[in-house]
């Protein structure tokens, strides 16, 4: 087997080559035999194979949240944290989770930290997830800092589950309205056509408005296609643009119902993650700093840019958290923080405030869902049956 490196020597020098042996292990012992510093390792193969394999062997968010729940608990119970990892690497059912969590554990016999052999995998370790890690680290607290990760992934988790399991209902029934379109439109409707054309009979409007929908959807459906094809690379490479990025954001968060509840779900996520930021004793720039890059919607992202530039000047950051993005109740509880020491309590606090609200949001969405869904299948399912039986009782009357 042929494995790909990346590696320094003591110099600093980089070194990129490959080795062949029979796993993962032996190729990091040749090559540190050689006096090189493992960086990165990975089974040699075409770039399709790697493709497909890392969307088959892609680490599931679920699988990190167990993961991480593992590796607090037997660090928390004393055991050597190098053999933690050789624990988890063993049964680790995720090749590649599998892959990356020997190499850690070669790094850390190595000498690194686990932090630094943590941010050599980008794609399943976060760069929140990394310096959570360095934190604990640095504070000798790792194995309280892994506990509060854990809970704070699971909690995550949970939240997610409870977003996706409320979204799904709409798409079923969006997408089973697709298909029956599709349907109609290349199957059922061109056979009606045919039965009409040849009778005399002057065609009800729905059904004219219906045969010239199916002629156009048959005929130059992929104009269509090319059109939907490009207008989204259009809008796309526009919103990749700071300008096209500002304006979807600001519309995202104006648009009703849904706009609240992507309010509220930024919200969770941005005082959880700040909960653990502060909770692990991570200075507030630095915690400013992360939170703004993993937040999506740029106008909390810029929010935040303003508010670690305040704070860099020796302003309170509860002052700077904006009222017109931030509720005034975030701003308040900051502050209340800030005068007592308990930032990190009041962070975890509003986390499930907002939690419990954004919840309540997405059940009551679904609830409005339902009956705008049953209405749209109603005139649909009216529309077609007016089209298709018009014309057969101006038949059957004719005779």
């Amino acid at each position: 087997m042929e494995f790909n490196y990346r590696a320094k020597d003591l110099q600093g020098n980089n070194h990129i080559g490959s080795v062949q042996s029979t796993d993962l292990h032996s190729a990091s012992v040749i090559i540190r035999k050689k006096g090189l510093i493992v960086i990165s390792l990975e089974i040699k193969g075409s770039p399709v194979e790697g493709f497909l394999d890392r969307i088959i062997n892609r680490v599931s968010f679920s699988e990190l949240v167990i993961m991480t729940r593992q590796l607090a608990t037997m660090v928390s119970s004393g055991l050597v944290l190098s053999e933690s990892i050789d624990i988890l690497e063993e049964q680790a059912s995720n090749k590649t989770l599998k892959r990356a969590l020997g190499d850690i554990s070669l790094d850390i016999k190595g000498g690194f930290t686990l932090a630094q052999a943590l941010s050599k995998y980008p794609d399943i370790f976060s760069h929140l997830y990394v310096n959570l890690v360095k934190s604990g680290e640095t504070s000798g607290k790792l194995d309280s800092v892994l506990l509060q990760m854990a809970d704070g992934l699971e909690k995550d988790r949970e939240f997610q589950s409870k977003i996706k399991g409320a979204m799904i209902y709409p798409a079923v029934v969006l997408l089973m309205m697709a298909a029956v379109i599709v349907i109609m439109m290349v199957f059922v409707i061109p056979k009606l056509v045919t039965l009409y054309s040849q009778s005399t009979i002057d065609l009800p409007l729905p059904t004219k408005i219906l045969i010239w929908m199916s002629n156009a959807f048959t005929n130059f459906w992929w104009l269509g296609l090319l059109i939907l094809i490009g207008g989204y690379l259009v809008i796309n490479r526009w919103r990749k643009t700071p300008e096209g990025n500002l304006f979807f954001g600001r519309l995202l968060l104006k648009t009703p119902i849904v706009g609240k509840i992507i309010t509220t779900v930024t919200l969770t996520n941005f005082n959880r993650t700040f909960g653990l930021l502060t909770a692990a004793g991570i200075p507030l720039l630095d915690s400013i700093g992360i939170v703004s890059d993993l937040t999506d919607n740029p106008m909390f992202k810029n929010s935040l840019k303003e508010a670690y530039s305040g704070v860099e000047k020796g302003l309170p950051f509860s002052s700077l958290l904006t009222a017109n993005i931030f509720p005034k109740i975030v701003s308040q509880m900051v502050k209340v923080g800030e005068e007592t020491g308990k930032v990190d309590e009041i962070f975890f606090k509003l986390a499930q405030y907002f939690e419990s609200e954004s919840d309540h949001l997405v059940k009551n969405l679904t609830v409005a869902i339902e009956p705008i869904v049953l209405i749209i299948l109603g005139i649909g399912v009216a529309f077609l049956v007016i089209s298709i039986i018009l014309p057969i009782y101006k038949l059957t009357t004719s005779f």
